[in-house]
């Protein structure tokens, strides 16, 4: 019973909002403001090549990519290694990432530190944003700036 009486009350809400927006339009002829911010949805099955690591510039020729599949499955490349994870787009624009698997191959150090700052800074459910056509990733372990790859 209390199911029944939530789903009206939430019809009879939608319906209300809907005459308030109505009579708003016609009062003002402006269409009625969003309620809150507007969220994006995480443009999935997109490769997308790393720019900078904390306004750190990625060597130029060095691939360090990031993709999500409509599987939510992360994956890409390090620079050294290949990886992946699940990698869950969620509420207000963050990014929740399981245990990732890497292959083991050895680089360089300056190689190896990339890696470490690529994938950290994945980890402790980092917000993101489209900017200007780039995706921003910022979180407690960093911000990487990515570009659409072609």
């Amino acid at each position: 019973m209390k199911r029944v009486l939530l789903c009206a009350a939430a019809a009879l809400g939608v319906t209300a909002f809907s005459h308030f927006a109505l009579a708003q339009m016609r009062d003002n002829d402006e269409p009625p403001k969003p309620i809150g911010p507007a969220f994006k949805n995480f443009p999935l099955d997109q490769t997308w090549s790393l720019r900078s690591i904390n306004d750190k510039p990625v060597p130029a020729g060095l691939d360090i990519s990031l993709m999500i599949d409509g599987n939510l499955r992360g994956s890409g490349y390090t620079g050294c290694n290949s990886w992946s994870a699940t990698l869950y787009p969620v509420k207000e624009q963050h990014l929740l990432m399981g245990p990732v698997a890497l292959t083991k191959k050895q680089c360089s150090k300056d190689l190896m530190a990339l890696e470490t700052g690529f994938l950290s800074a994945l980890l402790g459910n980092p917000s993101w944003d489209l900017v200007n056509g780039e995706l921003v990733v910022k979180g407690p372990r960093g911000t990487l700036h990515f570009v659409r790859s072609l």
